[in-house]
């Protein structure tokens, strides 16, 4: 499934006509995060197995979405668990359903440590103390706790997810698509550039937003006091 995932979103991002992506799940969860009925049945080492996997399969995943130029609004539409929460979290506006919750039982139940970029995700998500909490007990934390936190965006009723997702990633798509692209990195590279490295990425990227297109219909929206038309008008 990792693995077509993976095809689906280069397709998408492939697709100059596909603008914005909608991640969600089938049934009652999200992500019940690795299957460990796959883990007991292999024969050979498994520190082996579960390298091979993560070298060629999550990894290559996780990167890929985090690297997307294109915005992926993932709908938590039910609990995500394990390596299901480094799933979620590594889209980019992430809406989750009142009686989703995320839990991260590696260390508590398995005796191994968060992988799918947990450690990197939560951390980042939450502070230092709260994501270790979460890592070291296996609690897990409701949708609730976790938009209040700014783990995640927003927190909506159940039978509102999809239609508040679905609106969102529509709006997202009118938006220009480099801006987004050159946004998305910007805002990547902040985790872990110094000001003057990051000062300098902005400097090399609003440069080029400027000379492109899509500010030039913002100019033109804006004198004409109307909505821009980033699809309509083309992009750099």
């Amino acid at each position: 499934m990792a693995n077509a995932l993976l095809t689906a979103l280069k397709a998408a991002v492939a697709d100059d006509q596909i603008r914005a992506v909608l991640l969600t799940g089938r049934g009652k969860l999200f992500s019940a995060g690795g299957n460990l009925k796959t883990f007991m049945s292999q024969d050979g080492p498994l520190d082996d197995y579960v390298n091979k996997v993560i070298e060629d399969t999550y990894n290559p995943l996780a990167e890929y979405m985090m690297a997307m130029p294109k915005p992926v609004v993932p709908a938590i539409n039910g609990p995500a668990i394990g390596a299901g929460v480094g799933l979620g979290l590594n889209a980019d506006i992430v809406l989750a359903a009142k009686s989703a919750y995320f839990s991260l039982p590696f260390v508590p139940k398995l005796g191994v440590i968060p992988d799918m970029g947990c450690s990197w995700l939560v951390s980042r998500g939450l502070n230092y103390n709260q994501a270790l909490a979460l890592f070291l007990t296996g609690e897990a934390m409701p949708a609730e706790d976790a938009a209040r936190s700014g783990m995640i965006r927003k927190c909506v009723d159940d039978a509102e997810l999809m239609k508040e997702a679905s609106t969102l990633a529509a709006n997202l798509a009118k938006l220009s698509p480099a801006a987004i692209r050159r946004t998305k990195e910007a805002l990547r590279s902040a985790c872990e550039s110094s000001f003057g490295t990051q000062l300098k990425l902005e400097q090399q990227l609003q440069a080029l937003s400027f000379g492109g297109n899509a500010f030039q219909e913002g100019l033109r929206s804006f004198k004409e006091r109307r909505e821009a038309d980033f699809i309509a008008h083309g992009d750099d």
